[in-house]
């Protein structure tokens, strides 16, 4: 903490409209380390916090104080005499890691109050957002310890959040060798968001109409919402979403299992067309919680109170739809020029709609029903290119309070949102006793979202978290194709 405090500079960093869009929304993970060999000096409390001050330094828009001004803009202030040190707590759990383990690390099986915050940026008892919160749990007999880190989706995406868990995992490990932290080679991570504004081409490429309507489609819930302030907007969120009674599960697809699904679902289509993992994970996805929506609307005559009270403030909820919105994140760091190698750690993701209709996607799954499915993932993928993403940039500065059009736009729609993280290096941050035995997201984060993490490498594989409303969940989980394409962790 000493080297923090004296050796941080003041500085402002503007954020951009990729940081807003994602701003009301924390990215929470529990890292689990066994002491499988009972090592006494097992990740020792005190190197994990030295060595987290002394990464702070290489990412100082952690210690900063968000401010915006309602119209849009918004910046994080590092003020030497005033930083906003981040929640570190420590604290020690009767739970042994064997039984974490047994339990396939699922939630249940967690000590009470490892999760310090939840899915939405939401403001702490002193009324400031914390950009990063970390709580480290000891188990039994010093048997593993969770390691607990949230930070705040203002200031980073997936890349970035990984980028600061595994340097600090690298100046820890540092430490316990007995080096100097100094002799590590620097890594030069860009905060700047002109680093990614300044990689537009010249050159624009039309949008597509449903993606537009995403972005564009503003009215005084809008515009109210990107008003008021981080605080308000977290809370009043915070509380919408919990009417939803919003679960999670995850699912592990291993590496035969999806090839084969692959395999079979490309025998429908033409040579020309290569399918990848994503493009069946995305189609199988799209459709079974489609499906699951449509059954809970059916449903929906014989609701509780609550729930109907539910489906009159979120009518895509319940209402029902013709078609079916796949909201698709996808990077734009392979696709701008330099911005990979660079090291950004701003967000740099956009979300682009692939719309099918909801009769398609209901009629039922067979590997013949997902084959158009997929080729559209397909093709929406590869439809992203530079002058696409530029044009996405340039139809959002035109109102900079449409960021929060995306974040209406699911009230409104039936839909899901799905983020591919299985490239990010989720089984890196070794702080000197080796990887996480595994990682998993918390669970309950915002409804009709979904993630596609990488497996433990010693498992292979992809881990698929899910979460949505409790009604639909239950009808997910009785979907006898879906089922029977990975196995049920929790």
């Amino acid at each position: 903490m000493d080297n923090l405090l004296r050796d941080i500079q003041p500085q402002t960093i503007d954020l951009c409209i990729f940081d807003l869009i994602p701003s009301f929304l924390n990215i929470p993970f529990y890292f689990y380390y066994g002491n499988d060999a009972n090592d006494s000096d097992f990740m020792r409390a005190e190197q994990l916090r030295e060595s987290f001050y002394m990464a702070l330094l290489e990412f100082p828009i952690i210690v900063g104080h968000l401010e915006t001004d309602g119209s849009g803009h918004a910046k994080v202030v590092v003020d030497p005499d005033n930083l906003n040190i981040p929640e570190f707590l420590e604290s020690q759990s009767s739970v042994h890691f064997r039984d974490l383990r047994t339990a396939k690390f699922g939630w249940d099986a967690l000590p009470s109050g490892v999760a310090t915050v939840g899915a939405i940026t939401t403001a702490d008892a002193a009324g400031i957002i914390k950009l990063a919160n970390v709580h480290i749990v000891r188990l039994q007999d010093n048997s593993g310890i969770i390691v607990f880190i949230s930070m705040s989706h203002y200031i980073v995406d997936g890349v970035g959040f990984f980028g600061v868990v595994n340097r600090w995992a690298e100046v820890c490990r540092q430490k316990r060798r007995g080096s100097p932290a100094d002799d590590l080679p620097a890594c030069h991570y860009i905060f700047e968001r002109s680093s990614l504004l300044d990689k537009m081409p010249e050159d624009r490429k039309a949008l597509d109409d449903p993606t537009l309507e995403l972005i564009t489609t503003t009215g005084p819930l809008v515009r109210w919402l990107a008003w008021i302030s981080p605080k308000t907007r977290g809370m009043l969120l915070n509380k919408a979403f919990s009417l939803m009674s919003v679960v999670g599960h995850t699912f592990h697809f291993s590496t035969s299992r999806l090839a084969s699904l692959r395999a079979s679902v490309q025998g429908y289509l033409s040579s020309d067309v290569r399918l990848s993992d994503n493009d069946i994970l995305t189609a199988l996805l799209s459709m079974v919680i489609a499906q699951s929506q449509a059954e809970c609307k059916r449903d929906s005559a014989s609701a509780s109170y609550l729930s109907s009270l539910a489906s009159y403030l979120f009518p895509s909820m319940y209402a029902p739809d013709s078609s079916f919105v796949t909201q698709v994140v996808i990077d734009t760091r392979p696709r701008l020029k330099g911005l990979s190698a660079a090291k950004y750690t701003g967000n740099s993701v956009l979300t682009r709609c692939l719309v099918n209709s909801m009769e398609s996607l209901t009629s039922g799954i067979t590997e013949q029903s997902l084959a158009p499915i997929a080729k559209g993932v397909r093709q929406l993928v590869n439809g992203v290119d530079s002058q696409y993403i530029g044009e996405y940039v340039d139809t959002l500065h035109k109102d900079l309070l449409r960021f929060m059009c995306p974040a209406t736009y699911a009230f409104t729609k039936t839909t899901m949102l799905l983020s591919n993280q299985s490239r990010l290096p989720s089984y890196k941050a070794d702080f000197g006793n080796g990887i996480p035995t595994w990682v998993s997201s918390v669970r309950a984060f915002f409804p009709n979202f979904s993630s596609i993490m990488p497996a433990p490498p010693s498992t292979g594989g992809y881990v698929v978290y899910i979460s949505m409303a409790e009604r639909a969940m239950t009808k997910l989980l009785q979907n006898e194709f879906w089922m029977g394409t990975n196995d049920m962790l929790y």
